[in-house]
């Protein structure tokens, strides 16, 4: 299984050159090294697996069809979350989505931890609050949150993503985290 923070490598650059060349067997190695990535994204754009699982399918078919443009200023997994982040903001402006809890992901995660049944309550409620809120942050903000909690990714990698600059990002972080704090304040656990 690949790692959730694969770097940027020389030969994920070799890759892309093959693929870009017609090289497919070169692009299923990225689509298998960086398709888990781009399905998280989506999904946690969409809450819904089945359009996260489309929007990840359409994210690698543009990717290969954006692969003439691939320049290798950033890294690929950077340029290919560009692309998902975009794809996903479309798709939720033009169907304009109720995000929905994802407390099946809570579920799995607390059983995998070995946790007691009550424990595995409490995160499910701590999860489904957490992601209540994280859905009601303006699009600009959410998406800052999830790129830097969800996907790991460096300033300088979500600046690219985001399509503007490092500080940018960072005061839109800020602002994701100064909101979701006063929005779970109230529930007891937003200490940090």
């Amino acid at each position: 299984m690949p790692d959730k923070h694969h770097e940027p490598t020389v030969e994920d650059m070799e890759l892309a050159a093959r693929a870009r060349e017609g090289d497919m067997a070169a692009f299923e190695t990225l689509v298998r090294r960086y398709r888990n990535d781009v399905y998280a994204l989506c999904y946690y754009f969409t809450r819904n697996r089945e359009d996260a699982w489309d929007l990840s399918q359409e994210v690698f078919i543009k990717a290969h069809r954006a692969l003439p443009g691939f320049r290798g200023d950033a890294g690929f997994k950077t340029w290919v979350l560009r692309i998902a982040a975009n794809q996903s903001k479309d798709h939720l402006k033009k169907r304009r989505l109720q995000t929905t809890p994802f407390e099946d992901t809570w579920e799995s995660a607390a059983t995998e931890a070995g946790q007691t049944p009550a424990e595995t309550m409490e995160a499910k409620e701590i999860g489904a609050a957490i992601d209540a809120a994280v859905s009601r942050l303006p699009l600009k903000h959410r998406t800052a949150f999830m790129l830097r909690e969800y996907e790991g990714l460096s300033y300088q990698e979500m600046a690219e993503v985001m399509h503007c600059s490092v500080g940018t990002v960072m005061s839109r972080l800020f602002h994701a985290r100064k909101r979701l704090q006063h929005m779970l304040e109230p529930l007891g656990f937003a200490e940090n």
